[in-house]
């Protein structure tokens, strides 16, 4: 019923704790899907090894280094899920993780995208922070209006139809490599809705490589894309104090993307 679907570049010490996690779940109707980005470390003897043992099916597809974008829409066509759902290299899950995405996946109405849970962010203590509570067990709604109008913000760790995501693949940018995954789940919301359930069940912690902690050059280094997503956020119907930090992040990307050209 699901595919746990996992990019992953040059993270086999962060798999090995994901792969426990998987491993330990208590319901294993998954399989799990590994688009290898072109690693240079050992990530592919590791993925071999695993997969002797492993109670789950695995599928391993190593490409060409292309961006986490490209290494989802692959991810997306390898497939043969209901539901697909991300969980990056260096996070983990819940040991009833997955047995809580089936149980709320298959109530789901049938014009619903998908199933969106709490991220309970670990620190570096290994404390676990659980401030992200959406306030209700069970909301439906899409994603603007959760972040925009409900104010309950942070990541979340969305499940979604597969066939849903398979219509709304990530747009692929000659020479950029990233691009944010908030414009394919705003967009589905403009069609679906959400059902978004007050349960953590996805682990994960901000590294110091990671997207978070190089939000500026990541912005610098894909400016088409940055520029597609915040002029589409320009034209949604959200806070007028987000539309200007939207669009102060536009005219930013605008101007990387005219500094690139000129090279």
């Amino acid at each position: 019923m699901i595919t746990v679907f996992t990019p992953t570049y040059n993270r086999e010490k962060m798999l090995k704790r994901l792969y426990e996690s998987l491993k330990t779940q208590s319901l294993k109707e998954f399989e799990w899907v590994i688009v290898d980005d072109g690693s240079n470390d050992n990530t592919e003897n590791l993925i071999k090894k695993i997969k002797k043992e492993a109670p789950f099916n695995i599928k391993y597809k190593k490409v060409k280094n292309g961006g986490k974008m490209r290494a989802i829409n692959l991810g997306i066509k390898l497939s043969e899920k209901e539901f697909f759902f991300i969980v990056d290299s260096d996070d983990f899950l819940d040991e009833k993780a997955i047995e809580k995405i089936v149980d709320e996946a298959t109530i789901l109405p049938d014009d619903f995208a998908g199933v969106v849970f709490r991220k309970i962010e670990i620190d570096e203590k290994g404390d676990k922070n659980f401030k992200n509570d959406f306030g209700k067990r069970q909301i439906d709604t899409n994603p603007i209006d959760i972040f925009y109008n409900k104010k309950i913000l942070g990541d979340k760790a969305e499940v979604i139809r597969t066939k849903i995501l398979k219509e709304f693949s990530f747009p692929e940018i000659e020479g950029e490599k990233f691009f944010p995954e908030g414009y394919i789940w705003n967009r589905i919301g403009e069609m679906y809705n959400f059902r978004y359930i007050n349960e953590g069940i996805y682990y994960y912690r901000y590294l110091s490589d990671g997207y978070t902690n190089n939000f500026k050059k990541i912005l610098k280094d894909n400016p088409e894309g940055f520029k597609i997503y915040y002029g589409y956020m320009l034209k949604q119907n959200i806070p007028l104090k987000n539309k200007i930090k939207f669009l102060i992040r536009y005219v930013q990307v605008l101007f990387y993307s005219l500094k690139r050209r000129k090279k």
